[in-house]
């Protein structure tokens, strides 16, 4: 038997990477394992959303994503050659300071999403074991042992205190831990294809068509000139799988766009999937939890799926290091208590949107060009839709976990135990420089922050906070 973690992450993906990150940075021990042979080359996911930027800023590296990926300022809508709707990107939540951080919408490519949080992961001492196959587990009240399967035929048992599954929809763990994965799938397929694209349309817009055969939509990726290609076509009935080449593609296009003139070459990636909506009903069993997609899977309309899993993984990783530092792990449950509520949110979301959006049926498609697409030039119905996307107004408000005073001194706006709380720059008393909300947010102490009432309060509760200091340590 290997020597023990305290935590197995299976699953090498955004969401279990994002969770090392946050385990490493508060000193556990921890092991990561994919089944596959290496890093991913190609990217089903391609946006992150201003909440994630904001987790990332708290974990130091938001900077890469941000040199590295492009941040869209507008989604236009078109029948045709026609504009239907142009949908501008909003500024939520500016920060308070010029230091300090605004939230922000990326597109970068998942697999370079992975490969940034897996030079976070090797920096902070860990080791992303490849073509290592999780095989099955067994659990008692005090460990779950793991059988793993490497390249070479080899099986290993892993002792862990906790084992986390991040293996994505198809999880393996999730299965055996008897957790139900209830849904559905979507009467929708889709071609997707990374090409080069010679056109005029901005480079810095999403754009999107909509046609009585189905919607295509063109995404920018960082690099000049190329795209990420959604085709929306019928789902293939039994058979062979069907070929999608280039050329179905171009004929698509020109279809959609009824665009003759552009010329579409250098494809990276072409492929075509389905997509499904499900979830489960608890995210915990005994000391196997799950996360990311292993936990809930959606339509990507909107770009909801790695903000979801990243979220997941933040909220997880603190409890992990607070259980196995003797809190007791009842506070695991406030996990479940916390995320699948807001997982159940962006499901009914996404559900809703793409059922809009992607009406199957002549009516349903009456009804979105003539009610829907018109409701959406409106600005508040716009900005009420972006808020939504950005996932700024997730709260963890009436959680176990949290609890909170009744000091008025910010009366009733001020932020409460469980909300978001925005950046914001400041002087500390015992430096020369300001400093950051986010930047004491970043090491792995805790912080304890005391709002703008009397300065008489911390000598008045001097005993208080220093037994707070001591629960914390």
């Amino acid at each position: 038997m290997s020597d023990s973690p305290q935590v197995l992450i299976v699953g090498a993906g955004p969401t279990g990477l994002a969770l090392a990150c946050h385990c490493l940075r508060l000193g556990l021990r921890i092991r990561i394992i994919d089944a596959k042979p290496g890093p991913s080359v190609t990217s089903k996911a391609i946006g992150l959303q201003y909440r994630v930027s904001e987790l990332l800023a708290c974990m130091g590296v938001v900077d890469r994503f941000i040199a590295q990926g492009g941040s869209p300022t507008v989604v236009n809508l078109y029948a045709g050659s026609r504009s239907l709707v142009r949908l501008k990107f909003r500024d939520f939540g500016q920060a308070t300071g010029r230091d300090a951080f605004a939230p922000r919408a990326i597109m970068l490519p998942q697999s370079e999403t992975e490969a940034i949080l897996g030079d976070v992961v090797r920096q902070r001492g860990g080791r992303i074991e490849w073509s290592t196959e999780f095989v099955d587990f067994e659990q008692s009240p005090q460990q779950v042992l793991s059988r793993l399967r490497h390249a070479d035929g080899r099986v290993e048992t892993v002792a862990s205190q906790w084992l986390v599954s991040c293996e994505g929809a198809h999880s393996l763990i999730r299965k055996q831990a008897g957790i139900a994965f209830a849904g559905k799938t979507y009467p929708l397929a889709f071609f997707m294809a990374d090409v080069e694209l010679d056109w005029d349309l901005d480079h810095d817009e999403n754009h999107v068509w909509f046609h009585q055969d189905g919607s295509f939509a063109a995404l920018p990726l960082p690099k000049p000139r190329t795209w990420r290609l959604f085709v929306e076509v019928a789902p293939q009935a039994e058979g062979p799988e069907r070929e999608v080449t280039l050329e179905t593609i171009r004929e698509l296009m020109r279809q959609r766009m009824g665009d003759e003139q552009t010329t579409i070459s250098n494809p990276t990636w072409i492929s075509e999937f389905r997509i499904h909506c499900r979830m489960v009903d608890r995210y915990r069993s005994g000391r196997v939890l799950l996360a990311g997609d292993a936990a809930h899977i959606h339509s990507p309309t909107g770009g909801q799926g790695i903000a979801t899993g990243i979220q997941d993984a933040t909220n997880l990783g603190w409890k992990l290091a607070r259980v196995l530092r003797g809190a007791p792990d009842s506070l695991l449950d406030t996990y479940e208590q916390e995320r699948l509520p807001h997982a159940r949110e962006v499901l009914n979301e996404t559900d809703r949107t793409t059922r809009i959006l992607f009406a199957p049926t002549p009516l349903l498609r009456v009804l979105r060009d003539a009610v829907v697409l018109p409701v959406l030039r409106m600005d508040r119905v716009q900005k009420k839709l972006f808020a939504k996307l950005a996932q700024l107004h997730v709260s963890y408000r009436g959680s176990l976990s949290r609890s909170e005073g009744r000091g008025r001194w910010f009366g009733r706006t001020r932020l409460r135990a469980g909300q978001r709380a925005p950046d914001v720059a400041f002087q500390r008393s015992d430096a020369s420089k300001l400093t950051t909300l986010f930047e004491l947010l970043g090491p792995q102490k805790p912080v304890i922050l005391i709002g703008c009432g009397p300065l008489s309060f911390v000598g008045e509760h001097r005993a208080r906070i220093e037994s707070l200091l001591d629960t914390l340590a």
